[in-house]
C-alpha cells in the first residue's frame, strides 16, 4: 500500500532542493577558477614589459638625435674644409703664378722671387681705385706696404731686402731715395694656377699639397664650365704658425699623390677659376689707370 504523502514533506523537498541549487550557482566551477586564475597570472607574468618598452623607445629617439646632429657635424666639416681650401688657393694665386724656386728654408729661398709673390699680393687683393698714386710710368706702391705684405706672407724671422724686381716680362722698379715701387702697365699672364688637394695640420704646421695647373692649359666645356688641365707638377707648402697667423716657411718639390682623385682636383680646381675670376675682377675695378692692363685671368 503506497505511503501517504503529506502537502509539509512536499514543501520541505522543494525548499531543499532549492536551496541546493542556490548554492551551487553561488559556489564557482573549478573551471571558472581555474580561468581566472591565468588571467591574473598572466597580468602579473611580466610587470616590467612596459617600463622596457618605455626605456627601449626613448633610447631609439636619443639615438636618432645624435644621429641628425652627427650627421650635421660632418656636414659642417665638410663646409669648412672646402671653404678653408677656397682660402688656401686664393692665398697661393700670387705665390706659384711665376712659379718660384723651391727651398727648405727662408734663408735660401730667392729674396727677387719673395718680393715679386709680396707685391704680386698686393696687386691680387681688393685695392680701391684710389689705394695709390699714379705717375707717367704707373702705379706707385710704398715700400712699406711691401713690407707688411712680405711679413704677412714669411713671418718675421726674414726681413726684406728690397731692390727692383725682375719678373717674366716685366719689371717692378724700386727707388730707394723715394722709398717705393712703381709697377709698369705691362700685360703679364700667370705661369701656374694653384690647385689645393690635400691639408695635412702637424703640431703648429699646415702642409698644403698644391697642383700646379698650366695657366693656360684650362679649356671650356660644351656646357660653358671651365676644365682644369692635368697637373704638370707638385709641391707641398708648408705654413708654420706665428705671432699674427700662419706664414709660408717652405716650399718642397712632392710626387703626386696617390689618394688624390681626378674628380676632386678637377671641382677643387673649379672652384679656383671661380675665387680667381672673382679676385680678377676686384683688380680690374682697382687699377683703372694702370691695372686694367695686368693681365691676371686664367682665360
Amino acid at each position: 500500500m503506497a505511503k501517504e504523502i503529506r502537502t509539509d514533506d512536499i514543501l520541505e523537498i522543494f525548499e531543499t532542493d532549492g536551496n541546493r541549487s542556490v548554492k551551487r550557482e553561488r559556489k564557482p566551477s573549478s573551471s571558472s577558477r581555474s580561468h581566472s586564475g591565468k588571467r591574473k597570472r598572466k597580468k602579473r607574468a611580466h610587470p616590467w614589459a612596459f617600463p622596457l618598452g618605455l626605456l627601449i623607445a626613448v633610447l631609439s629617439a636619443i639615438g636618432l638625435v645624435c644621429v641628425i646632429f652627427a650627421g650635421i657635424g660632418t656636414a659642417k666639416k665638410a663646409i669648412i674644409k672646402v671653404k678653408n681650401i677656397d682660402e688656401y688657393n686664393k692665398m697661393l694665386i700670387p705665390v706659384v703664378m711665376n712659379d718660384p724656386d723651391t727651398f727648405d728654408d727662408l734663408t735660401k729661398a730667392d729674396m727677387n722671387q719673395l718680393l715679386d709673390i709680396s707685391i704680386w699680393a698686393i696687386l691680387k687683393s681688393d685695392l680701391a681705385p684710389d689705394t695709390y698714386t699714379y705717375n707717367d710710368s704707373g702705379m706707385v706702391i710704398p715700400e712699406e706696404d711691401v713690407s707688411k705684405q712680405f711679413t704677412k706672407l714669411f713671418g718675421k724671422n726674414i726681413a726684406p731686402v728690397h731692390a727692383s724686381v725682375t719678373g717674366f716680362g716685366y719689371e717692378f722698379s724700386y727707388d730707394a731715395a723715394s722709398k717705393c715701387y712703381t709697377i709698369p702697365l705691362t700685360g703679364v699672364a700667370p705661369v701656374y694656377t694653384p690647385d689645393v688637394i690635400d691639408v695635412d695640420k702637424k703640431g703648429g704646421a699646415v702642409i698644403l699639397t698644391v697642383a700646379y695647373l698650366s695657366a693656360n692649359g684650362w679649356t671650356q666645356s660644351e656646357d660653358g664650365k671651365m676644365v682644369a688641365p692635368s697637373p704638370d707638377k707638385y709641391v707641398k707648402i708648408t705654413l708654420r704658425e706665428g705671432d699674427s697667423g700662419y706664414y709660408i716657411s717652405a716650399l718642397q718639390a712632392a710626387s703626386a699623390p696617390e689618394t688624390a682623385s681626378a674628380s676632386a682636383v678637377t671641382e677643387i680646381a673649379e672652384n679656383t677659376e671661380s675665387a680667381q675670376n672673382a679676385q680678377g675682377a676686384g683688380n680690374t675695378s682697382a687699377s683703372d689707370k694702370t691695372v686694367t692692363e695686368v693681365q691676371t685671368s686664367i682665360s
